[in-house]
């Protein structure tokens, strides 16, 4: 794979990494890339860098348009090793290179790496950068998703490098989201934010207002993973308005663990139930379902339902782990409803509510619960719950945090 100019004169130089399967617990299930940038101007640029181990290939797509040793000025949009991992030896193929990036940021990196005696330059929101006949205008961006984050801005190509925002981790041998598929690839950055920069929405949504009110035009979004977005850009920008605003479709999302099976059938007859009375449903038992997807379907459901057997007279283990996950991603505008089974002590609903409440979200009530193996009667009982949370749904969405 070489290096692919996406605009006159500016390079991804970047790196495929097809077998990463895990990225701090967010199962990457299709692989990922580390986008990195090239400005082949009077001043030769490098936006961002690769994860450690993969250097040699940012390396080779380097020497494809110019010779590293010429890099005068790298850009560090973000500290995060899979995006300054390489940093270290790509300034001892660059010795003369100057850093770019803001305060946070070298702090960061003086962290992470032995940079001492190499030159750095603060940059804040508004700070302009000339490569010779392109301009770069920086805007800081903190929490997106670290301190030290920051969007680099191409005037002339009207080109923004947001490195994590916009992202998706897909590995593909195509590097723009209309040759792999809009569709597809909207659908990974939803899973991207849900699992990454959900619990970031606030934040996210002002850095954007204060973007708009920047008046620079956007033709293209290259961020550091996955596709870069050029035949409609608009379209990934308003995905990121609706999720930090928690919109939400009809959709109810149930997930639940089982042990012998009793919970498993109150679960599928509750989504008959739910998806017979006219609203969306999907199924997740946690065990059996990456936790990155089941936390996606939670991004826009309107409602959740969560189902647990009583183990030691508290929910079962691995549901404990799923809302302490979702918990640090801290939801927003959901309705919860709780159900499960016992045997000889109940426990698991009330544990369950415990957790649900400390998020803030609003408990659908009461609980559905059953001894033992369900009867039919009891799951008969299932349409009328059903309908509770239907009507739950439609009601005003409070969120009590």
């Amino acid at each position: 794979m070489s290096a692919l100019e996406i605009k006159n004169g500016i390079f991804w130089v970047g790196a495929v990494d097809y077998n990463v399967r895990d990225f701090h617990g967010y199962e990457t299930l299709r692989g990922t890339t580390y986008n990195a940038y090239l400005i082949h101007d009077e001043r030769l640029t490098l936006v961002d860098t690769v994860k450690k181990g993969f250097c040699a290939d940012l390396l080779r797509r380097i020497r494809q348009v110019a010779d590293p040793a010429r890099i005068e000025q790298i850009v560090v949009n973000h500290v995060e090793m899979d995006h300054s991992g390489s940093l270290p030896e790509i300034l001892a193929a660059a010795p003369l290179a100057r850093i770019y990036c803001t305060q946070k940021g070298r702090e960061g990196l003086l962290k992470h790496y032995d940079l001492k005696g190499r030159e750095f330059h603060i940059v804040k929101t508004g700070d302009r950068l000339s490569t010779g006949q392109k301009t770069l205008e920086f805007v800081t961006a903190p929490m997106v998703h670290w301190p030290d984050s920051m969007f680099t801005y191409c005037l002339e190509d009207r080109l923004l490098l947001p490195n994590d925002a916009f992202g998706q981790h897909i590995a593909h041998p195509l590097r723009f989201s209309d040759e792999i598929g809009e569709e597809d690839c909207l659908e990974e950055a939803a899973r991207y934010y849900a699992n990454i920069l959900m619990p970031l929405g606030g934040v996210i949504a002002r850095k954007l207002e204060e973007f708009g009110k920047l008046g620079l035009p956007v033709d293209m979004i290259a961020p550091s993973h996955g596709a870069i977005w050029r035949k409609d850009p608009s379209r990934i920008i308003r995905a990121y308005q609706d999720w930090t605003a928690g919109r939400t479709k009809h959709k109810a999302v149930i997930i639940y663990d089982t042990m012998w099976e009793s919970t498993d059938k109150l679960a599928r007859r509750l989504a008959e139930e739910i998806s017979a009375a006219g609203m969306a449903v999907n199924l997740h038992n946690i065990r059996k379902n990456p936790g990155s997807a089941v936390i996606r379907d939670v991004l826009d459901a309107r409602v959740l339902l969560f189902g647990s057997p009583t183990l030691n007279a508290d929910m079962f283990w691995t549901m404990g782990g799923f809302l302490t996950y979702l918990r640090g991603l801290k939801p927003t505008r959901k309705k919860v409803g709780i159900f499960g089974s016992y045997g000889w002590a109940g426990g698991a609903t009330r544990a369950i509510r415990k957790e649900i409440e400390a998020m803030g979200l609003e408990v659908i009530e009461p609980p559905f619960e059953v001894q033992y193996v369900p009867s039919e009667e009891e799951l008969s009982k299932l349409t009328e719950y059903a309908k509770v949370v239907i009507q739950a749904a439609k009601e005003e969405l409070i969120h009590k945090g």
